[in-house]
């Protein structure tokens, strides 16, 4: 908890380290097929037999350390299985406890230490009642586990998903080895930080501040106290109704000593990216009335001034205020530093590696905030973390993905928050399309990376569509002053204005199927309406379609299509196919349409158009009815689902 650490050199100095189920075909990058190769499951170092049990070790390390992070989807096929930690050659585990839980939360280790990467709008929600689904989710460990010879972590199973990360410390350090029983024993401790980490934080009074209105290209500066200091907290208010756009266009830059290390949007400084939806972590916090803080310590020796540039088309009206207080400065102090890269249309073919920055100088990373814009469903985000340091040419950490990178899993939760990791609320909220924007944080409190001379920070593009998206990423770190980065300021790209999606498609004459009035339904049936779901064959007319949940024969749902019809109409609908679809038979107003309707295909698809025939109103209403006769040989799981789209009414 205490932020002003990260702020120096660390001591005792360490190394973070990194064990992963990254594809171990990863090793060539001149070869396309090895290097962005995605086997990043049921990787491990080796089998042995303990006890008479084989167990997959995942991760091992001579000397001694702490595991800070721990990272794996929760699967349920192995919701059983066992996770192991040997301490110092012992052949007796400390810990033998079911994985899952252990990541969860609901193992002996609680929230916020554990806890599920899933739509918890605040964690604090996870300390009473565990999500009720741990289907698609991650859990997150962050409870420091020393040891002081060595640790073995393995499984009973073969292993899915995973990513370690520890502190590797020169031998002579001293470190106590993690027990039960120490862990006991600290538990006061353990309440006293958890509840630090979820409280909400107090503002701490201003050491300067000003409001004003700032024209397109005009900059409005702060300058802060002289002599040793540490800016303590930092908050920029802008007027909601400004959002998005000011959040990509208004740019912190900061210099502290006479070097400018700050230059970045606030939209993915205070990790907020491209939507002003709530934020909150260790460091930053975004409400939507348009207020937000950081809480970064931010030391200078002798002079500071942070400012805000606005690179925008038009006039924006902000507060910026900044706290500071004394701060010793030594050998061992380091500034902060905010850069920020971005590039539009960028080629998802070939496959490529991303640079987030390269550093060179003494420092440590700290944290960083990916904000994605996709034109196209498919998942973006496939691609692996590859980071090197101090000049290696074959990087020591490779992720899994970069959402196990960003702490959840499989592409599926659409908002959390946590001290270490968080994500506003998306776009689409499906984990069936990635269209619109997506932002993404991990900050490192426990897990930062101490670098000695450089670092850098690729991400792999591994997206599952050819296509042309837009990133946009900050990154975080301190350094010894005189280090030097390869991210120069992009106000032209920060001043562009925000991509935004087309308006959905909508059949003419139509009426949606998901705004329909439901008259009637057969006993327990589940009706609801399905969204913004991507096709090969197009989308929905809306972009959504009502969605039923029969399941037997004879399942019906009456609704009312249309009101105030005059005279005679066609009817044509437009539905899906899919693998889990029944048959279906129509009705209107009483009177039946010939032909059944078949809604199995081995794949969703957009099905129509489908002449249903011509109807007369009945006292200007046309009722729809809508039952289950059967289902496809063919179709699979619940076997009679049904969805429609849309339904077309026009002249005979």
């Amino acid at each position: 908890t205490n932020r002003a650490a990260l702020a120096r050199t660390s001591d005792p100095a360490f190394t973070l380290k990194q064990a992963s189920s990254y594809d171990r075909a990863t090793t060539d990058p001149k070869n396309e097929k090895t290097w962005f190769a995605n086997h990043d499951y049921e990787q491990f170092i080796r089998i042995e037999t303990n006890d008479t049990r084989r167990e997959w070790v995942i991760m091992e390390h001579e000397g001694p350390g702490a595991v800070v992070r721990f990272w794996l989807p929760l699967h349920p096929p192995r919701d059983n299985q066992i996770i192991r930690f040997y301490f110092d050659g012992s052949t007796t585990p400390a810990i033998a406890v079911k994985c899952n839980e252990l990541l969860s939360g609901r193992g002996f280790i609680p929230p916020p230490f554990a806890f599920v990467a899933w739509n918890e709008i605040d964690l604090r929600n996870q300390q009473t009642a565990a999500p009720k689904t741990q289907r698609g989710v991650a859990g997150d460990l962050y409870f420091p586990i020393p040891f002081a010879k060595s640790c073995k972590i393995t499984l009973d199973e073969i292993p899915f998903y995973y990513i370690i990360d520890f502190r590797a410390f020169a031998a002579e350090t001293p470190v106590e080895t993690f027990s039960m029983e120490k862990f006991a024993a600290a538990k006061t401790t353990m309440d006293r930080i958890g509840d630090a980490l979820l409280a909400d934080q107090i503002a701490e009074p201003k050491t300067k501040s000003f409001k004003a209105t700032i024209a397109p290209d005009a900059t409005l500066a702060l300058a802060m106290p002289k002599g040793a200091n540490a800016i303590r907290n930092l908050t920029v208010k802008i007027d909601p109704a400004d959002a998005p756009q000011v959040l990509r266009s208004a740019v912190i830059t900061a210099d502290f000593d006479g070097e400018q290390t700050a230059w970045c949007p606030i939209g993915e400084f205070f990790g907020a990216g491209a939507r002003l939806h709530p934020v909150h972590d260790w460091f930053r916090n975004v409400t939507t009335d348009g207020v937000l803080t950081v809480r970064w310590a931010m030391p200078y020796q002798r002079e500071a001034t942070v400012a805000l540039k606005n690179v925008g088309r038009k006039s924006v009206q902000i507060e910026l205020s900044a706290s500071a207080s004394a701060n010793a400065w030594d050998e061992r102090s380091m500034h902060f530093h905010a850069n920020w890269r971005c590039e539009t249309e960028l080629k998802t073919r070939p496959m490529s590696d991303w640079n987030y920055i390269a550093v060179e100088g003494v420092g440590r990373y700290v944290g960083d905030t990916l904000t994605v814009f996709s034109p196209v469903k498919e998942w973006y985000g496939e691609g692996d973390e590859k980071i090197y340091l101090d000049g290696e040419t074959f990087p020591s950490f490779i992720g899994t993905g970069t959402e196990d990178y960003y702490g959840y899993a499989w592409g599926m939760a659409t908002w959390f928050s946590s001290p270490f990791i968080s994500a506003p609320l998306r776009d689409i909220a499906s984990r069936d399309s990635w269209r619109g924007f997506t932002t993404t944080s991990r900050v490192r409190p426990l897990d930062s990376i101490p670098f000695r001379t450089s670092l850098k920070f690729d991400m792999e593009i591994w997206n599952w569509a050819d296509t042309k998206v837009d990133y946009a990423v900050g990154t975080f770190w301190y350094a010894c002053p005189g280090a030097k980065q390869n991210r120069e300021p992009q106000p032209r790209e920060a001043g562009l204005a925000l991509a935004t999606l087309p308006e959905p498609h909508k059949l003419t004459n139509a009426v949606e199927f998901e705004i329909m009035k439901v008259l009637s339904h057969s006993d327990g049936l589940k009706i609801g309406t399905q969204e913004r779901y991507g096709f090969d064959t197009g989308s929905w007319s809306g972009d959504a379609q009502l969605f039923v949940e029969a399941t037997k024969p004879g399942d019906f749902i009456e609704l009312l299509a249309a009101e105030n019809v005059k005279g005679p109409v066609r009817l044509t609908l437009h539905a899906t196919k899919s693998y889990d679809y029944g048959i279906l038979k129509f009705a209107v107003n009483g009177k039946s349409v010939e032909k059944e309707f078949n809604g199995y295909a081995p794949k969703p698809v957009i099905f129509g158009p489908v002449e249903l025939g011509t109807f007369e109103p009945q006292d200007g209403k046309l009722i729809l009815r809508i039952e289950v006769t059967g289902t496809n040989e063919a179709s699979k799981g619940p076997r009679h689902y049904f969805g429609l789209d849309a339904l077309q009414i026009a002249p005979p």
